[in-house]
């Protein structure tokens, strides 16, 4: 994989699109970096939820709240966020495979860095890609902190780390949503300037 700046992005035209195999489909999705962010919104919701529950859960079995927001450490963890952008997306470019050219794009105006890549990938691979970030930088930092007994440093750092991570990639379970309900089973899905296709190999 070999991973290539491009810079701010401005407008679509900046973006590659690749060949696309006839009969094609275009995905029904966001148009625009404007219109992910808002629909991304929409699974904020049930990841707070989510959150909230393991948070509950760590201290029922911990016997108290493993937090405290007022630690210089809590903010510390918003800083390390920050620096985990570019991982987040480099997570997602590996998952391209060897071999393959992806591009990396800064939206200033939408305060989000996103790569993309026009290699058709199974729809296993592209669910596996859009949440395999989360999983490493949110999921599983918050699932450390709600295991490990309370620490000024880890634990306040911890929480707030995957936290923001969590939700700044909810954009990804937007991804995911469409794979599940738009892709049929064993279908490929490619990029093609900001949009998404999917359609079925040839046997």
């Amino acid at each position: 994989m070999k991973l290539v700046y491009k810079g701010s992005f401005k407008s679509e035209e900046q973006l590659p699109k690749g060949e696309l195999p006839e009969g094609a489909v275009k995905f029904v999705e966001p148009q625009s970096p404007e219109e992910l962010t808002k629909a991304a919104l929409h699974f904020a919701v049930p990841a707070m939820l989510l959150i909230a529950l393991v948070t509950v859960l760590s201290a029922i079995f911990s016997g108290g709240i493993k937090l405290n927001i007022l630690s210089p450490y809590f903010y510390f963890g918003a800083l390390l966020f920050i620096a985990a952008l570019l991982p987040h997306e480099l997570l997602h470019a590996i998952c391209f495979g060897k071999g393959h050219v992806v591009e990396l794009y800064i939206s200033p105006k939408n305060a989000m860095l996103f790569v993309t890549c026009i290699q058709p990938i199974s729809k296993r691979r592209f669910i596996f890609m859009s949440l395999l970030p989360n999983v490493v930088l949110g999921w599983l930092p918050l699932l450390i902190w709600a295991i490990l007994p309370y620490g000024e440093v880890y634990s306040n750092l911890l929480f707030s780390f995957s936290v923001m991570a969590i939700l700044g990639g909810v954009g990804d379970y937007l991804n995911v949503y469409n794979a599940l309900r738009q892709m049929p089973k064993g279908s490929m899905q490619q990029l093609h300037g900001f949009q998404s296709y999917w359609f079925m190999p040839e046997k």
